[in-house]
């Protein structure tokens, strides 16, 4: 099953696949291991081994030939965890997910961001993993809740990725770009979704965990949704305009697919 979805997603257009045996009360590292040793042979985009334990990172390692990307580090527990991470990197010539969360928590403004990549970077680079080797992710987080305090969250990111691709040149960005929609209908997810992985790789991101049959080229969405979507983002509230509920009114009742065909008057 895990080697045909991996066949269907490289063929839908991902460049990485991102593989978790994770499942409670089942052999994590035995179960990561068949799943490698199938897929290291019949699937050609690049694995990203995802686990938060390291016995299950370093038997994979150890089963793939290619250059894996580990899945991921940060500094919430603190450095040690991150170094251990680090040390396996450098040893089997992996890549690395680097989150911006330090042990305050997830970083939300545009210098928190900078900051703990600027942090992530020198850590690294202190066992010998380039700046090359690691994809910073400065997170995003959903702009649909209404709240005030998440208006800018949006706005911030892509702050943030172009702060960052600024300071450090070689470095990777990614995101988990779908965050930026939670809470919407999947009409809405889709063209928002599509919206703002356009300004994030143009302020510098160089990847996303995106479901690809899912992304929209720009084109094919109606111009007033793309304009409600970017309102949305750069939070360009005014009197009597909310664009959050602009999206809401834009995309009520409809479904995923209805985001793909312009709408015509």
């Amino acid at each position: 099953g895990c080697i045909a979805m991996g066949r269907e997603q490289v063929k839908e257009g991902s460049h990485a696949l991102d593989v978790c045996t994770a499942f409670v009360g089942r052999d994590e590292v035995r179960e990561m291991n068949e799943v490698i040793s199938r897929m290291r042979g019949s699937i050609t985009a690049p694995l990203v081994v995802d686990s938060t334990e390291y016995p299950v990172l370093e038997s994979a390692l150890k089963l793939y030939g290619g250059k894996a990307v580990i899945n991921s580090i940060n500094f919430e527990d603190g450095e040690e965890p991150a170094a251990r991470r680090l040390k396996l990197a450098k040893k089997f010539g992996a890549a690395v997910v680097a989150l911006t969360i330090d042990e305050k928590g997830m970083a939300k403004t545009v210098d928190e961001k900078v900051a703990i990549a600027k942090r992530l970077v020198e850590f690294a680079e202190s066992f010998g993993v380039p700046q090359s080797d690691l994809l910073i992710d400065p997170l995003t987080f959903t702009i649909a809740t209404g709240n005030e305090d998440d208006r800018k969250l949006g706005l911030w990111t892509l702050q943030g990725i172009e702060a960052i691709r600024a300071e450090f040149p070689d470095v990777q960005i990614v995101l988990g770009l779908s965050n930026i929609s939670f809470g919407l209908n999947p009409a809405a997810r889709a063209v928002l979704n599509s919206v703002f992985l356009d300004h994030a790789v143009r302020a510098g991101m160089t990847g996303a965990i995106v479901h690809v049959s899912k992304i929209r080229p720009l084109h094919l969405i109606a111009p007033e949704e793309v304009e409600a979507a970017e309102d949305l983002i750069f939070d360009r509230r005014r009197e009597g305009y909310d664009p959050l509920q602009r999206v809401l009114e834009l995309f009520a009742g409809r479904k995923a697919a209805d985001a793909t065909q312009k709408r015509r008057a």
